[in-house]
């Protein structure tokens, strides 16, 4: 692309040219309207007044139709142009909805703080059935934990992904956005340059008109007024777009940075939840050892029952077999003889000792034969148990 100030050097030459090439030919027509005068028949010039003709008309090198068509109109088409290159640029701002992204950021908590890792529960050192039990039962809780901080990330994740998603659509909307407002800018930069060569080149011609021709000063000034008109129009335009394509830049650039946020973020939940999983598959595996634990512990428990059981049952069969224990003879009373008592009182009081006396030695050698008696019986059945 050829530079800006060449561009602008060739457009006013050509401008020139066209603006020679019209001021020629309006020249040929004033001279042939002057020279033709002179060849009107005395009958015409009767009613149109050839000496009146004669002494008003002159020869300009510019007529009034060439300024207003080729400078005031012209210039206000250029107008046109620009103004409606750059509102066709705007308009694509409404279709354009915005993202309130920190709002969104600050609803996902940080997973340093918000979803922390809960404390594995501690090994049971007794390894008894109950407190494996209970151990087990600490660690399936702990797996309900981690599968709901899984839950909730995936549910973070979705929200981000769904975001990433609408700002991705948005940076891309704001980026065609910039590229119309740019395409704008550009072609009505050109079109006001074309704008201010129009203006340098009728206010080059003015005074030598206004002394050639007869114009009047406030003709041109009403004119070339209205051509500046366009031109600081179509330079607010111009300035109004320039300052929407830097907005949208700024746009583009901070969402770019927040799509490069969610995306670590998305990488730390990705990460997180791969901790948990792994967590949880480190907990599965200690549950299943603590089961085979228990298992090994009841069949433990189940053999030394059996052993019990059967040792009870061989106990119990013996006893069964066994003869029944001889009951050990009863010792009879050692009771007076009733015949003490059923002796007359008129026998002597002298015999009665003698008697008693001889009861008492009786009575003992009963009892010394029976405690012999008993005492072979013991033996007998001390023998018979052994």
């Amino acid at each position: 692309m050829e530079p800006r100030g060449v561009r602008i050097k060739r457009m006013r030459k050509q401008k020139r040219k066209q603006i020679a090439k019209a001021a020629a030919s309006s020249f040929a027509l004033s001279s042939s309207i002057v020279v033709g005068a002179h060849f009107i028949s005395p009958t015409y010039a009767q009613f149109n007044s050839t000496d009146e003709v004669n002494s008003t008309i002159e020869a300009c090198f510019i007529f009034p139709r060439t300024i207003e068509q080729d400078f005031v109109i012209k210039s206000e088409e250029i107008f046109k142009k620009i103004n409606e290159d750059i509102q066709q640029a705007l308009t694509l701002k409404s279709s354009i909805t915005e993202i309130d992204v920190d709002g969104n950021l600050k609803k996902i908590k940080p997973y340093s703080n918000g979803h922390t890792n809960p404390s594995e529960p501690a090994s049971d050192s007794n390894a008894s059935i109950k407190g494996l039990t209970a151990t087990r039962s600490a660690l399936e809780s702990h797996i309900s934990s981690l599968q709901q901080n899984i839950s909730t990330a995936k549910q973070d994740l979705a929200s981000i992904n769904s975001l990433s998603s609408q700002l991705s659509s948005l940076i891309q909307q704001l980026e065609v956005y910039n590229t119309s407002l740019k395409t704008a800018v550009t072609n009505s930069q050109t079109d006001t340059e074309e704008l201010t060569i129009l203006l340098d080149t009728i206010n080059g011609l003015k005074d030598q008109a206004i002394t050639e021709c007869a114009y009047e000063e406030t003709y041109f000034e009403e004119r070339i007024t209205k051509m500046e008109s366009f031109s600081k129009d179509a330079e607010t335009l111009i300035t109004q777009a320039k300052e929407e394509q830097a907005t949208s830049l700024q746009k583009v650039s901070s969402y770019k940075e927040k799509l490069n946020q969610l995306t670590k973020v998305e990488n730390n939940i990705h990460d997180e939840i791969s901790k948990f999983e792994s967590s949880i598959e480190h907990l599965n595996n200690r549950i299943s050892n603590i089961n085979a634990q228990i298992q090994t512990l009841e069949q433990q428990q189940k053999e030394e029952q059996k052993k019990k059981a059967e040792k009870e049952a061989a106990e119990k069969k013996k006893n069964e077999n066994k003869p029944p224990e001889e009951k050990p003879a009863t010792t009879p009373k050692n009771d007076k003889p009733s015949e003490g008592k059923t002796k007359p009182a008129s026998e002597p009081g002298a015999e009665q000792p003698q008697e008693e006396e001889n009861n008492t030695s009786d009575n003992a050698g009963k009892t010394t034969h029976q405690n012999e008696s008993s005492s072979e019986n013991a033996e007998i059945n001390s023998e018979e148990a052994k």
